[in-house]
């Protein structure tokens, strides 16, 4: 089976998974990353850059959004250079927070897609708004927060499947999407 995990600090969660997939033989494991991070072995990481870092005169709102467009444009030129050179993962493992998974599916429409959801941001309830001591927060905090889910939702719409470590990091996804694809459970197999 061919493996490809997305992590901009690979291995990162994944260094376990990674580690026992590249264990099997019959498994070629690859990794897109930024960070030049050692990678488990037998897993062969390639490296991405973004082409420029966000300009200053974008929206305050959206400084953080376009950084996540310009990490998603690089970790997609890399993965078509993967399919150029003939690899064509039957399943990708990705982390979305940083964006790096919004164009793979455009690159690998045939390839399952599993997201690792570990966070989704809430206005109240998680880490924001609970302690007394601290100031509630302004409203562009409170814009700003609500945009950081942006990917995540983008994400969520093209996984074939999600994967969340902990009932309470879960619990705060929507409920489509917990629908959809926190609760489902995929066969880790080729298609063909």
């Amino acid at each position: 089976m061919k493996i490809l995990f997305i992590h901009q600090n690979f291995p990162g969660q994944f260094v376990h998974l990674a580690a026992d997939l590249a264990k099997d033989k019959r498994n070629k494991v690859l990794a897109l990353s930024i960070h030049k991070l050692a990678p488990p072995p037998g897993v062969t990481v390639r490296h991405y850059t973004t082409l420029r870092p966000s300009n200053p005169q974008t929206h305050p709102l959206l400084l953080d959004e376009e950084a996540k467009i310009l990490r998603a444009e690089a970790c997609a030129a890399a993965a078509l250079q993967l399919k150029r050179e003939g690899f064509v993962p039957d399943v990708i493992m990705a982390h979305p927070g940083w964006g790096e998974a919004l164009f793979i599916k455009d690159v690998f429409p045939t390839s399952r897609l599993v997201i690792y959801c570990e966070y989704y941001y809430a206005i109240e309830g998680q880490d924001v708004g609970f302690d007394p001591e601290v100031p509630s927060l302004t409203f562009a905090q409170r814009c700003r927060l609500r945009l950081k889910n942006t990917t995540n939702l983008l994400s969520m719409e093209i996984a074939d499947a999600a994967i969340s470590p902990t009932q309470w990091q879960k619990a705060p996804h929507p409920a489509w999407a917990q629908r959809r694809s926190l609760s489902s459970t995929m066969a880790l197999t080729p298609s063909g």
